[in-house]
């Protein structure tokens, strides 16, 4: 009976830490978010700007999982509607404007190769890859189905995809590789 008590301070002590590392991994993954965003390079033809949000979207679902990623993109995305400058370009507030499907497609895409993660797809590179394809395939539909209320039909491919295909990409496979090999040390200790 006394070994049972003893054990219970222990169990809240480990439960505690769990809650400080995931609300600590929250807060620095907004940040990151956040400081990505500010990486945003206009381009005259579209509305939506290039920025590094994909890329810190991916690596977080990736090697975070269902759970804690989501939790990251809805703190982030609530954050930046209540009006804090951490959207693309320093923009805040909640508006319906031609980039808020590429936001909504990011929470859905989170969960989605969250989910993967969780069900081990990131054990194997050429899966996890494929999860970090499916994630921007989703930003993507999320991100056109909205833009297609503010632009003609005839432009959504050159406005909102074609120029975020080279860059995305790149940002697919090098969030890829840093989640493998994040994988692999974890696994390896």
């Amino acid at each position: 009976m006394n070994q049972e008590l003893a054990l219970v301070p222990q169990y809240i002590i480990q439960r505690g830490n769990k809650i400080q590392a995931n609300v600590l991994s929250v807060v620095l993954g907004v940040l990151c978010l956040s400081m990505l965003a500010q990486i945003a390079i206009p381009l005259p033809w579209t509305p939506v700007p290039i920025t590094g949000q994909t890329f810190g979207v991916t690596l977080i679902a990736l090697m975070w999982g269902r759970k804690r990623a989501l939790a990251t993109i809805l703190s982030y995305l609530a954050l930046g509607a209540l009006g804090l400058p951490i959207f693309a370009m320093g923009k805040a507030g909640f508006s319906f404007g031609p980039t808020t499907g590429y936001l909504i497609g990011m929470a859905v895409a989170t969960y989605w190769m969250g989910f993967l993660s969780d069900q081990g797809w990131t054990k194997s590179w050429l899966r996890l890859y494929l999860t970090a394809v499916s994630g921007s395939i989703i930003i993507f539909s999320c991100g056109v189905a909205v833009l297609s209320l503010f632009i003609p039909t005839q432009n959504l491919l050159s406005a909102g995809v074609l120029p975020f295909l080279p860059g995305d990409f790149l940002k697919t496979l090098i969030s890829s590789c840093i989640a493998f090999q994040a994988q692999r040390l974890k696994f390896s200790e």
